[in-house]
């Protein structure tokens, strides 16, 4: 028999999953007045690997990843693939490239009412502290240090240059301003060469806070209820199951475990919780369903210049521990370039299909896959998914990890877009600067010149680019999950702030979204208590 107690005193609102989302809501409300309890099931972000940017691969596989797996992807071999998301304070912002970059104007305004690029734009600059160019779409009185790095590779800079030539597009400034176009250094959430995760941010200057609690370690096992009414959530901490009652609940748990967690709770698709016996407290059919993600296919040069690897980890250590300088300061994809791969995309009525991520290093199987020599990557990254897949319950097991199908390559404009996708990587690497640096093809080579060569190749090295979305979508209709508010529909004292809320995955990395949501979850659920 599991011993169940209390955590304590009564909470006014607890919020599960320490991650982009949950950090930022969490201090949100705490600034709001509230008294806050924070659930993490990882551990403490005191990893010495997690400040150095460069080092995320290393970090990937360890206590501090969640280590998912797909289901076998029939449409891509029947490969299982890695997903590593964050499992520890600051989630997958501690562990991710810390690439900072909104989505476009296009995407918010398609959110519909009270998402608008318009809307969001505040939330987004309160975030900020912005080092560079005065701006009217920047703030710089945020927590969140974002910019520039100091530095970046000589062939980070070659390519914005052969790309601009290539696809005939501008060099910019910034992907920041609403307008995913051009070519450009990336701008990262770095402060002198470390790592600003969403708790270092937002969290860590106020640990002492009276009104916030934060556990970690602590696994939440289901919601508690007040008749219809979600009125806390049941734990499992530190060898105990512990119940703790809230005036309110918000689940940050991401893309892949807020589900999860809903239909644990009963709430989600009749037909699936009836699968396992749970009963419905909510018969809510988009729970789990319309999960995107970002597939992203290796294109790899061999360079004449030498690369960010090819400094020995011991020295690279060494020098990160020195002055925060050296490869470690890099955030390995320095540079990016967005296109209209597929044929017959309107480019003035879309946005790009693809977004390259230029690295200058061997970058392949999540950076697990080494070569030697110098090299340079140019990954294109499907950023216009039209396959559409689920996140569904493998038990009734709350430590059970769900079963996840994103449905890779399922529609076949996913596949066009990307063999289009790896034949512009090729042109980028043949013009201008780039050219002069390159020194032949590594990845796939030339023995993939057909359209159907190109597209084995993607089947069997395509990988997640970790920007799982969708699964408890914002909206109106039927299939919403949320409401405008990131209310959970049907269920009183129920939000929801994290990626999942995501009615389309937006055409660019996540991780400033997923804050800009969580923002906007803390001014909804501070009206709604």
């Amino acid at each position: 028999m599991t011993n169940k107690g209390h955590t304590g005193a009564r909470i006014d609102v607890i919020v599960v999953g320490a991650g982009s989302g949950g950090c930022v809501v969490a201090r949100r409300l705490l600034d709001a007045g509230l008294r806050v309890l924070l659930l993490e099931a990882g551990g403490r972000d005191t990893h010495p690997l997690i400040r150095a940017p460069a080092a995320f691969p290393k970090l990937f596989r360890s206590a501090l990843d969640w280590n998912f797996e797909t289901v076998p992807q029939p449409a891509a071999l029947g490969r299982r693939f890695y997903w590593p998301r964050g499992k520890v304070l600051g989630g997958s912002s501690a562990i991710n490239a810390t690439i900072y970059i909104r989505g476009s104007r296009r995407d918010f305004d398609s959110w519909g009412p009270g998402w608008t690029w318009d809307e969001v734009l505040p939330a987004f600059r309160g975030l900020e502290r912005f080092r560079g160019a005065e701006s009217a779409t920047r703030g710089v009185e945020g927590a969140l240090p974002v910019g520039h790095r100091a530095q970046s590779h000589e062939l980070s800079h070659a390519f914005v240059e052969s790309a601009a030539q290539a696809l005939g597009i501008p060099q910019a400034s910034t992907f920041n301003d609403g307008e995913l176009r051009g070519a450009g250094i990336l701008e990262s959430n770095h402060l002198r060469g470390e790592r600003y995760s969403a708790f270092r941010a937002f969290l860590k200057p106020v640990l002492g806070h009276p009104r916030l609690t934060i556990l970690t370690g602590a696994h939440v096992l289901e919601l508690l209820w007040d008749g219809p009414r979600a009125a806390g959530v049941r734990l499992r901490w530190q060898g105990r199951t512990l119940d703790a009652p809230a005036g309110g609940v918000v689940l940050a748990a991401g893309a892949i475990q807020t589900p999860q967690l809903l239909m644990l709770s009963g709430i989600g698709p009749r037909a699936e919780l009836a699968r396992h016996g749970i009963p419905v407290r909510a018969d809510v059919v988009g729970v789990g369903e319309g999960l995107q993600d970002h597939l992203a296919a290796p294109v790899i040069f061999r360079s004449r210049r030498a690369s960010l690897d090819a400094m020995p980890e011991w020295q690279a250590l060494a020098r990160y521990a020195w002055n925060r300088q050296g490869p470690l300061s890099s955030n390995i994809a320095e540079a990016s370039a967005f296109s209209h791969a597929r044929p017959g995309l309107d480019t003035e009525q879309s946005d790009p299909d693809i977004q390259f991520h230029f690295g200058p290093a061997y970058f392949r199987d999540h950076g697990f896959q080494r070569a030697p020599g110098h090299h340079f990557s140019v990954g294109p990254v499907l950023v216009a998914p039209e396959s559409r897949g689920r996140i569904t319950l493998s038990s009734r097991d709350p430590l059970a990890a769900p079963l996840i199908d994103p449905a890779y390559l399922s529609d076949e404009r996913d596949l066009q877009s990307l063999v289009a996708g790896v034949r512009q990587a090729r042109d980028i690497a043949s013009v201008g600067p780039l050219a002069e640096m390159a020194d032949g093809e590594a990845l796939p080579g030339a023995q993939a010149e057909s359209d159907e060569a190109i597209a084995e190749h993607i089947r069997q090295e395509c990988a997640t680019l970790y920007h799982p979305a969708g699964t408890a979508a914002l909206g109106d209709g039927e299939g919403a999950v949320v409401d405008r508010h990131l209310a959970v529909r049907g269920v009183p004292g129920l939000w929801v702030a994290d990626a999942s809320v995501m009615p389309q995955v937006i055409h660019a990395n996540t991780n400033a979204t997923s804050m800009m949501i969580g923002a906007r979850a803390a001014e909804f659920v501070a009206k709604g208590l």
